[in-house]
């Protein structure tokens, strides 16, 4: 280094520590591993005058191409013939990498501003120390070592004399065999660029190089001459990524050149499952037209060059920002978040700001920008020919180049679920987190504010190919730091499975912009601030009303998963169940009393092959929020424990739980339960939902106190009366006494529930059941059902006073108050035996829900 400044070699620890890099006094860093250290103190380094830059070197493996790489160019025409038929060749060329470019771009700027304050220091003023540059990556052993050296041998450093040094300080790095190969060889081309014997056809050969080894030599000769840039950009030091690179030997493109006039920025897109790339992006777009960039992006340069070819069918795209906690994000998708809301985050997160033009708001983008485009289904296509994809990576796309289909790919119907392979590697568990979204924990959002959670625990979710196969889809995953692998089948808190859909219980936690939700149970793959956080930094995202932390409000969600791919395209429209939700939970209608669970939002997940661990897959989920006070208390559980026998009853504390349960319960007791059942079902109607699953008890709750029930299983296709509103204005051409005609007639409510079987059930089981066990109850109907009309009647009052009114033939009590007990049982005895026989009234109760309250309304109550 010397009084020219040097290069640093360290991980991104010594990169958030802002004190010690003040102290060796660095005055720039370079991340050269961004796709794997997100959360960085990007905007402290910014206040503290440290200049960040970053390229994302993707792998640390030996045939990763970090310093050079071979592409084919084009090469002059050689005859007049050639050249007026306007034909070129292309020979393949070893080009230095862009990696090796920004980091010589970053050195050099950084020395050129040390002869700059030299020179000031000559002229009498304050002495200033030279400037060093911290090169760092995840670990600060391989890919940071390798640029640095790599740099500093364009500056005029032997090889050698690098290595002893970086022997005696750090003797660990270089281990990676083919970084070093590559740093033999790029010794090679610099001697022979340097030497006496360099002809200009071998600086042709080496155009690239030839170029890094000018840029660095002007670092050196400038005097005075500081670019203007460097002057414009004293008060916002920019981020420095490849629109930094000196002036290519090969023509620029016309999308680098766009760069570096500034309507474009260079952002890093993430395709998790496969990998991190760089691309280039207009500086100022709408966000439906930055979707389509990269999509086809993502097509052209990975899944056309697959062994089996396809294009994205459905796929979300994910917002993150530099110097922010890797989760906390927003989705650039209405299906889970409105476009106004969109655009309030982002300018509130990441301080990104909005114009309208043309009718479209079009957001300003910057180099901080962080994307991840999540696949969940491709459209395969024909094998591209070998001859094509050889400059496929060279593609570039203007908006103009955008074409329109003519079916939305994500609604074609011969699209296929997209898996990826990853396979753990022995010795290196959880590496899967490597090429995901950061961490394997299920993130979510809120359909009104946006606000972003997370699961408390990694999870991952199993699947099978035939969504018949509903075993398959019941185990969970919780691994943090080992292999994602399902010991145990069945342990996957399910709180319901229906036709379409299984739900699980998952506990969700808010996510900060500083990581602060991190704790012992958060998998801490992305190394970053380690610093304490001040006592009076406040979470940005509390609810509104202010008060506790974002911590005590931690909630349990019931996760509802489709069984398959067409399942989840139907749910995610508009006219369908997340549809619904959404509106419903915007407009706050039809669910004050709260009997259908609260949807709080989409969530996205990952899930694994249950028969083969290596093949993942990404999901989309609905979340409804899921409160303490019904907890796991299915109905299923409670109706166990209401025919529970106390005698058979070993454990202590469930025994007085029960006998607290059986000595409350009276028949107004079921007749409130029973009401709240069928008031939920009704809500549904009135909601537009066409179907319940009501083959079993574990998608309903219950209360703690018996009285109110939850629904949490439930599947959409609006068919109900009511026309639901969009989230736009009501009334069009600003004209308030024209309210919108709706397209289609409002339909008949309409809910599929069988009510034939379980209804009737339950209720036989609260009347003739409490505390007497399942057989007790299926023997007394069938002794009820065969007896005579008179003879059943009796039965069922002897039954009624034992259950409801214990003791009261032994106890005396006045006339009056006996007489009408009797009475009481009598007609509750005359309501079940009609119900149970079917006898008029009640002749066509199980027919619908509106039957069904008629006749639960007649029961008797003291």
């Amino acid at each position: 280094g010397g009084g020219n400044g040097g290069i640093i070699i360290g991980g991104a620890r010594h990169a958030s520590n802002i004190p010690l890099l003040q102290s060796m006094n660095v005055t720039a860093v370079l991340n050269c591993a961004s796709g794997g250290i997100a959360r960085l103190p990007v905007d402290e380094l910014k206040e503290c005058g440290i200049r960040y830059a970053f390229t994302n070197c993707r792998q640390d493996s030996y045939t990763y191409p970090i310093l050079h790489e071979k592409k084919k160019v084009k090469s002059r025409p050689h005859n007049l013939q050639r050249m007026m038929e306007g034909t070129t060749d292309s020979e393949e060329r070893i080009i230095c990498s862009q990696h090796l470019e920004v980091a010589n771009s970053l050195f050099a700027d950084i020395r050129r501003q040390n002869h700059s304050a030299c020179e000031g220091n000559n002229n009498g003023q304050q002495p200033v120390a030279a400037g060093n540059v911290l090169i760092f990556c995840v670990a600060g052993q391989n890919r940071s070592a390798a640029l640095a050296a790599a740099t500093m041998m364009l500056h005029g450093k032997p090889l050698e004399d690098i290595l002893k040094h970086c022997a005696r300080q750090r003797p660990f790095v270089l281990e990676n065999v083919g970084f070093q190969r590559q740093l033999v060889e790029l010794e090679a081309i610099v001697n022979k660029l340097k030497g006496r014997g360099a002809t200009q056809s071998l600086r042709d050969e080496f155009s690239s190089h030839w170029k890094q080894i000018q840029h660095a030599r002007s670092a050196i000769q400038l005097s005075k001459r500081v670019r203007m840039m460097d002057e414009e950009d004293d008060d916002d030091v920019k981020l420095m990524s490849i629109t930094d690179r000196p002036p290519a030997s090969i023509l620029h493109s016309k999308s680098e050149s766009a760069v570096l006039a500034g309507t474009k920025v260079e952002i890093e897109l993430l395709i998790p499952g496969l990998c991190t790339m760089e691309v280039r992006i207009p500086k100022e777009c709408p966000i439906a037209d930055l979707k389509k960039y990269l999509v086809r992006h993502a097509n052209d340069n990975l899944l056309c060059h697959d062994e089996h070819p396809a294009k994205i069918a459905k796929a979300w795209l994910v917002l993150a920002m530099f110097g922010y906690d890797d989760m906390y994000d927003i989705p650039l998708e209405v299906e889970a978040v409105e476009m106004k809301v969109q655009l309030e985050r982002m300018n509130s997160m990441f301080g990104l700001t909005s114009r309208l033009k043309d009718g479209e708001p079009h957001v300003t983008w910057n180099e901080r920008c962080r994307f991840a485009l999540v696949i969940f289904s491709v459209i395969r296509t024909p094998k591209m020919p070998s001859s094509s994809s050889s400059d496929s990576k060279d593609m570039e796309f203007d908006g103009d180049d955008v074409t329109q289909d003519n079916i939305d790919p994500s609604l074609r119907a011969d699209q296929v679920p997209w898996t990826f392979v990853h396979e753990e590697r022995p010795g290196a568990p959880a590496t899967l987190l490597e090429n995901t979204l950061r961490a394997t924990h299920l993130r979510s959002w809120d359909f009104v504010t946006g606000e972003a959670r997370a699961s408390t625990l990694p999870i991952i979710f199993s699947f099978a190919e035939d969504p018949r196969d509903r075993r398959a889809f019941m185990m969970v995953s919780k691994a943090a730091k080992e292999c994602q692998q399902f010991h145990a089948p069945g342990e996957g808190d399910i709180l319901g499975m229906g036709e379409n859909a299984i739900v699980h219980r998952v506990q969700l936690s808010c996510t900060e912009a500083d990581g602060g939700h991190r704790d012992e149970h958060w998998t801490r793959v992305n190394v970053g601030l380690e610093n304490e956080k001040p006592a009076d930094v406040q979470s940005n995202n509390k609810r509104e009303g202010g008060g506790d932390s974002s911590h005590e409000e931690d909630w349990d969600a019931a996760v509802k998963r489709p069984f398959s791919l067409d399942k989840m395209i139907v749910f995610l429209q508009h006219s369908s169940e997340a549809g619904l939700a959404k509106r419903l939970r915007l407009a706050n209608l039809l669910n004050s009393d709260k009997r259908v669970l609260y949807f709080y939002g989409l969530g996205l997940g990952l899930s694994m092959n249950a028969y083969n661990q290596n093949q993942f897959k990404f999901e989309l989920m609905l979340l409804a929020k899921y409160e303490e006070d019904f907890s796991t208390y299915t109905m299923k559980c409670f109706m166990e424990e209401y025919m529970a026998v106390q005698s058979s009853v070993t454990n202590e504390t469930q025994l007085l739980s029960i006998h607290k349960m059986h000595s409350g319960f009276s028949i107004t007791s079921v007749k409130v339960l029973l009401v709240s059942l069928l008031n939920a079902f009704r809500d549904l109607t009135l909601m537009g939902v066409q179907a319940f699953d009501f083959n079993h008890l574990n998608n309903v709750l219950v209360s703690r106190d018996y009285q109110s029930v939850r629904l949490i299983d439930i599947d959409g296709l609006a068919q109900g009366s009511i026309d639901y509103p969009s989230l736009e204005s009501s009334f069009t051409n600003g004209n308030m006494m024209c309210p919108r005609v709706p397209k289609h007639p409002p339909q008949q409510p309409c809910l599929n529930v069988d009510l034939n079987v379980l209804l009737p059930q339950v209720i036989e089981q609260l009347i003739l059941g409490k505390g007497r066990g399942r057989s007790f109850v299926s023997n007394t109907r069938s002794e009820i059902w065969r007896a005579k009309e008179e003879d059943g009647k009796a039965m069922l009052r002897k039954i009624l006073m034992e259950n409801f009114y214990p003791g009261m033939e032994s106890q005396e009590m006045e006339g009056d108050l006996k007489s009408k007990v009797q009475i009481h049982v009598t007609k509750v005895a005359e309501w079940f035996y009609a119900l149970l026989k079917k006898k008029p009234p009640w002749t066509n109760w199980t027919h619908d829900i509106y039957d069904a309250m008629r006749c639960i309304d007649h029961l008797p109550i003291s």
